[in-house]
Parts: structure tokens; sequence; C-alpha cells
């Protein structure tokens, strides 16, 4: 589904849909990544899997040299033309998290906003981070928690896939055991904070087709089902996995989704 380790796929699942809407969503994340590493004019600043520029643009608004790397073409036309229209400049290159073409100890400061996470690699996409990130420097990374509406779709639409995927998955990020593992094996001193975050939508509705039709990873899924002749079955249990996570209670949708904001230094 989201986690399919075939470059191909993963590239096509950021490319289709329409992530400017999700990433509008999501930017309270970036300003919560980037205010915690307190970047300072001058920098220089790598934003790992960069999307259309939400973490970069802040950076090189706080006089930081940034550069955003993502593994998808159309992510970097999308963050470039952003850029554009924001005024700022980042360096955007096409480039996979699990192994940069970048220096090593390049960098003052590394971040990466549910991005990085996606990477099928997981040690070694986190073993990259501290690699091009100088010694004494700040690394920052967002995941899902292991609640919420982040994991609680995952969960109601898994009997309808063929087979449950195997290997890690994003979601094994948000196991604070797991991930604080992962950081000491890369070489990393991290802490893990849990944040607060939810998708608001006008209503119930809204949110289902938001998401299939502009999350990358929702838009494969209904795919997938509509070629097994499941897309109505499909339809019926998101939309009930949203109507179940909504805390709304005045027509509109909340959908609570915790993540780890995680600080490391190398």
């Amino acid at each position: 589904m989201a986690d399919d380790p075939n470059p191909d796929a993963q590239t096509r699942m950021w490319t289709i849909g329409d992530y400017p809407a999700i990433a509008r969503h999501l930017l309270p994340i970036s300003e919560a990544t980037v205010a915690s590493l307190d970047i300072q004019p001058g920098e220089r600043v790598l934003d790992v899997a960069v999307g259309d520029g939400n973490a970069a643009i802040l950076a090189a608004r706080r006089g930081a040299h940034v550069t955003g790397i993502d593994l998808t073409p159309a992510q970097i036309d999308r963050a470039r033309d952003r850029c554009a229209a924001e005024g700022v400049e980042v360096d955007l290159r096409v480039g996979d998290a699990e192994a940069l073409e970048l220096p090593d100890a390049g960098f003052d400061v590394v971040m990466s906003v549910m991005g990085m996470i996606f990477a099928p690699g997981h040690a070694a996409a986190a073993r990259e981070l501290g690699r091009v990130c100088r010694p004494g420097g700040r690394i920052a990374f967002t995941a899902w928690t292991a609640s919420g509406w982040s994991v609680a779709w995952r969960s109601k639409v898994a009997h309808l896939m063929p087979a449950p995927p195997t290997g890690p998955t994003p979601d094994d990020w948000g196991d604070p055991d797991v991930l604080a593992m992962r950081m000491d094996a890369a070489g990393l001193v991290a802490t893990i904070e849990t944040r607060d975050f939810a998708w608001r939508f006008p209503s119930a509705e809204v949110a289902f087709e938001t998401f299939v039709t502009a999350a990358g990873p929702f838009v494969m899924f209904m795919e997938v089902m509509q070629m097994q002749g499941k897309v109505d079955e499909a339809r019926v249990a998101l939309l009930e996995v949203i109507h179940e996570a909504n805390v709304a209670s005045d027509g509109s949708c909340t959908l609570p989704a915790g993540y780890l904001l995680v600080s490391a230094t190398r």
C-alpha cells in the first residue's frame, strides 16, 4: 500500500494525486519542526523528502542556505514552483534518502517532515541523516504515532489487501522503542517528543474525497481496489473509519493524528 519497496512505485505514489493539497494540512508540523531546530542565518540546511517545500521554505526565510532532496521529480518541480512563488532560494535536487549524493558532514541542520519515514530501507535512511550532518549538528524528523487516524485507516482496510505488507513499514517509526534503537544504531543521540496534530475538514465526506483524490497512498490503494473489484467495499470502509475517528461534534471533521518529533545530534 503506502510502503511498497519498489522505487518506481514509491515515485509514482508521490506523483499522483495533489500533494500540495495534503502539504497545506501538514504545514503546522513543518512549522514545529523548523522551530525546534532554531535555524540561524547562514546555516547549511538539508530537507530530506522535501515534498512541495513546506519546511525548506520556512528554513530559507530564516536566512539559511537550504538544499531540498526528493525521490520524485514531480515533487521537485512542485517545490521549485512554490519556492519561486514564495520568493525564496532553495537548491532542489532529485535524490534518494537511503543514498544521498551529498558530502559527509556537509550540513549544520538535517530535517525531514513525514518524508524519510517512507524510505523502504529504514536503517540506511537513518544512517544517511547522520552521515551528512556535521559533528555537533542538529537533526529533526517526524513520524506518525502508532495510534490515531494515520494508522487506523490501514488497519481498517487491511483485510481488503491481497497480502499484508512484509518487512518494515512507515508505521514502524511510530514505535518509540524501535525508533530509539535505530537512532542508536545510526550513531545519533536522540530525544523523542509526542506532539498533537489533527486533520481538519468541513465534513467527513470532504475528508474522504480529499484523501482519495489528493493523497498518493490513498489514491494507489483505491486503484488496487478498483482492479480487484472491491472499490465499493473500500469506500465504505474508509468512510466508516473516518466517522469512527472524527472527534468533531458540529458536523465538521477532526481526525486526531499524533506524531513524534525526533531531535538528534551526531
